[in-house]
């Protein structure tokens, strides 16, 4: 599925021929008007019909109240489309409300390997979502210095799977890295933990090697590559969602302190 900023979104299918070409389908439109896209991501189903994960939000009613009203009570969706193959029809499946500080979603591995559903990346907070399933939220953790009154959110993200395990490392806009790794079983997602990783410079994308390199793709500066000497197992600074604890506030932060690279090395920039 690609999207724009606003309505159109297309949904293209990849096949091969017998030539072992790839082919393209024409596309399928999953326009809604009077909609902003923040996000879009593919959620694991397995073989089932695909499904595509989106925040959205309707500005429908704020575009006609000249009060400003309506506005100011707009709410985000974080909403499922399914692809019927047999159709060759996109619908919207579920969608429920999301935190409106929301701005990035990330798959979640599923069949064998996970829980599948997704993170939604809101401010100050990671949650684990998926359609039937309760919402699994925690803190992002904040620098101690960090006005109060400043939130935290999370710009890039990368994923690593392995046959025995997955983790996730989500950088926010002050350049922190934390690594997200989720509990789950017969029940679903029962825990999510975020730890504090290491601090590299603003990345607009980061990607894992199975090599075992990080390549950060830096928002301003040179983009790097990364080796990993670590994958932060060692105890630190950690924000769980069984530790949430809410007080008048909101939630009860999480603080830490940046230190130098202890998991990363970097060894080459470009």
């Amino acid at each position: 599925m690609i999207g724009a900023c606003e309505k159109q979104k297309l949904v293209y299918v990849l096949n091969r021929d017998t030539a072992a070409r790839s082919t393209i389908s024409s596309p399928l439109e999953a326009h809604k008007s009077h909609t902003i896209v923040y996000s879009i991501c593919g959620v694991y189903c397995g073989f089932d019909n695909p499904i595509f994960a989106a925040i959205e939000l309707d500005y429908s009613e704020a575009d006609q109240d000249l009060t400003g009203q309506a506005a100011s009570e707009a709410q985000k969706h974080l909403t499922f489309y399914e692809l019927d193959l047999g159709l060759n029809h996109v619908s919207r499946k579920w969608s429920k409300q999301v935190d409106n500080g929301a701005n990035m979603l990330v798959t979640v591995p599923g069949g064998a390997d996970g829980p599948s559903g997704v993170l939604v990346c809101a401010e100050n907070f990671v949650i684990y979502k998926n359609q039937g399933h309760p919402d699994v939220r925690a803190v992002i953790p904040r620098r101690a210095d960090l006005p109060a009154e400043r939130g935290v959110l999370i710009v890039s993200a990368a994923s690593h799977k392995q046959k025995s395990m997955f983790f996730f490392l989500l950088q926010t806009e002050y350049g922190d890295i934390f690594k997200v790794t989720l509990e789950h079983g017969n029940d679903g997602v029962t825990e999510l933990n975020i730890k504090y990783f290491d601090t590299i410079p603003v990345t607009a994308s980061m990607c894992i090697l199975k090599t075992g390199f990080l390549f950060a793709a830096s928002e301003f500066g040179n983009h790097a590559l990364y080796q990993f000497q670590a994958i932060g197992d060692e105890p630190d600074v950690e924000s769980s969602s069984s530790t949430l604890m809410e007080i008048e506030e909101g939630y009860k932060p999480v603080f830490f302190q940046p230190r130098g690279l202890r998991n990363l090395v970097r060894i080459d920039q470009a």
